[in-house]
């Protein structure tokens, strides 16, 4: 797929069918996420990639939001450390800067993998630490059921106008 129909694809799913991705696939939209540029190269992302049914299953539930993906294969999850990144000049934390990157260069391999995405934002971290036995020192940040859509959409078209959101020289 051309990459800026993968960008025009790119779509959030709440269905899934029950078939499993094939691997040859998960390990390429792997890849393109390891690929992706992190604070002074530190790649300090890590990736969860569950499978196991029951584990899934406990990984809804840290979700919270469940019914909504009940019949995704998968999830990857994404987790990054504090001390694997770095501040900005300003002293800001870069650690959540480099999990999106990573994880949109993820999300974007799916889409042209024909795969389905839903990056959700609203979890238990607790929750979800425990389950996948996330050392403490670790951020969960992002996480995705993985799968093939339920009913393909098509692309997105809610969107403001370019001219309301680019400024030239000045805001």
């Amino acid at each position: 797929m051309e990459f800026y129909d993968v960008i025009r694809k790119r779509r959030s799913y709440r269905a899934y069918r029950a078939e499993m991705p094939e691997e040859e696939k998960v390990n390429r939209i792997l890849n393109a996420a390891r690929l992706a540029p992190t604070w002074a190269n530190m790649q300090g992302m890590h990736y969860i990639v569950v499978k196991d049914p029951e584990t899934v299953k406990r990984v809804w539930k840290g979700v919270g939001q469940s019914q909504k993906f009940v019949e995704a294969p998968m999830f990857i999850v994404g987790v990054i450390s504090e001390s694997d990144s770095g501040k900005n000049s300003s002293g800001l934390e870069c650690f959540p800067l480099d999990c999106g990157i990573c994880f949109e260069h993820l999300i974007l391999a799916a889409t042209a993998e024909g795969l389905a995405t839903c990056w959700i934002g609203w979890f238990n971290e607790t929750k979800v630490k425990e389950v996948l036995e996330i050392p403490k020192k670790y951020r969960v940040l992002a996480l995705t059921p993985l799968g093939y859509p339920v009913r393909e959409k098509g692309e997105v078209v809610d969107r403001k106008p370019i001219e309301e959101i680019v400024h030239y020289n000045k805001f």
